[in-house]
């Protein structure tokens, strides 16, 4: 079996963060993981916004959605990504820059893992209070949240979030999303 298909099994959206903050080496190889994601005709319509300043870090936990102030506002590395759907144009009516995003945060997430850190990404955040709040201008698009952290104690959760760090990682099998030929005929 290939060497990535562990960490790419092994890997999950955990909650829980160690008080201690992300050096700069930490970082910039989570932004090296990001930047070399695939990208349609290789335009990398992306951008990160790290909220670094203790008033940008409660800008971006005020943005956050109830159940993630639970958790979220403890991690040391606060990220808004952000697309420019204009750089990667909507084509057949799909719009191309998310395809890009998703790649590159899960490029990061991966990296995150192997790195022994907690990386987790939101869509439970406000974009237009992260736009306003961090000058993003109008032609681009808060997509997601992303904080990052070393591995805390599950313990530490409150127990609606311990709960959720501490079930175990399942997915569908194969067949149950995979068909050959026509949609509805079972691959096997």
């Amino acid at each position: 079996m290939s060497k990535l298909i562990p960490a790419i099994h092994d890997r999950r959206s955990d909650r829980h963060f160690a008080n201690k903050p992300l050096e700069a080496e930490a970082v910039e190889t989570l932004l090296e993981a990001f930047r070399w994601a695939p990208s349609s005709n290789n335009r990398q319509p992306w951008r990160v916004l790290i909220a670094s300043s203790a008033e940008a870090q409660r800008a971006y936990d005020d943005a956050l959605s109830a159940g993630n102030k639970q958790w979220a506002t403890v991690a040391p590395l606060k990220m808004a990504i952000i697309g420019v759907p204009e750089e990667q144009p909507e084509k057949n009516g799909i719009q191309n820059y998310l395809l890009d995003l998703g790649m590159a945060m899960q490029n990061m997430m991966v990296q995150g893992y192997a790195m022994g850190l907690t990386v987790h990404a939101m869509a439970g955040l406000d974009g237009d209070k992260i736009a306003k709040a961090f000058n993003v201008p109008a032609n681009a698009k808060v997509v997601a949240g992303l904080v990052a952290g070393h591995r805390g104690r599950v313990e530490d959760l409150i127990e609606e979030v311990r709960a959720k760090d501490l079930k175990p990682s399942t997915r569908k099998a194969i067949a149950e999303f995979t068909f050959r030929d026509n949609y509805g005929v079972a691959y096997e």
